[in-house]
């Protein structure tokens, strides 16, 4: 199967979770208005950075005057959390030239690459999860945008319960990856494990998703070593 094929397919496989990617969108657009951010800022934010995780993060920080080194240092370490994703797909991406990954990169999204380890060899990889990630990215920006026009009929209402859907997305994700990938689960387990852990003890939201994937990383070179010894 061609690049521009496997491209196709994951637009098609993409259905059920742009609908959910629809959904944290929206619950994103609610929060970011609630915390302040203006409308074409939030836009902005989820055309550019396009990681629930990482915008969820950056709202605890969004107050005047904006601590913007606060904030892309923890949009950083949220989104380390790529580290483990890349260490999982790097060999499936032999053979296509460093642009091509570079816009792989851009629209880089969990569940595609999640759901891409379930395809036959015979699907490209790359082009299956850029296809994914532009129909998410769609996904995420209209969602968003629809948030922010709903935000007023939620004035005055207890939005904390949405502080822990960053953590949410990264979650979903690892159950997704063990239940999916033909690859060892350890590490994916391991760092939600850990995550839960941190929430239970009241870490900052920005924290867990940082320390759950530094724990994954270490699981899983713990795990390389002990198979090559």
């Amino acid at each position: 199967m061609t690049t521009y094929q496997s491209l196709l397919l994951g637009l098609r496989s993409s259905g059920a979770y742009f609908l959910s990617t629809f959904l944290f969108g929206v619950m994103f657009g609610i929060a970011a208005s609630a915390s302040g951010v203006e409308n074409w800022q939030a836009l902005l934010m989820s055309a550019s950075v396009f990681s629930a995780s990482a915008q969820f993060a950056s709202l605890e920080f969004w107050q005047s005057p904006l601590p913007l080194g606060t904030i892309a240092l923890s949009v950083f370490l949220v989104s380390s959390r790529n580290i483990l994703l890349a260490m999982s797909m790097t060999h499936h991406f032999d053979g296509h030239s460093l642009g091509r990954r570079i816009i792989w990169l851009f629209i880089l999204n969990d569940p595609g690459v999640v759901t891409s380890f379930r395809m036959d060899e015979w699907v490209d990889r790359l082009g299956y999860v850029t296809g994914y990630g532009i129909a998410l990215m769609a996904s995420w920006v209209l969602s968003t945008a629809l948030g922010l026009s709903v935000a007023g009929l939620f004035d005055g209402a207890d939005l904390s319960s949405l502080d822990f859907a960053g953590p949410l997305v990264m979650a979903t994700m690892m159950m997704l990856f063990a239940k999916g990938s033909k690859s060892s689960p350890t590490p994916w387990i391991v760092s939600g494990i850990a995550a839960l852990i941190l929430f239970e003890v009241g870490t900052p939201n920005y924290l867990i998703l940082m320390l759950s994937v530094v724990i994954g990383i270490a699981a899983a070179i713990i795990r390389e070593k002990t198979r090559h010894v």
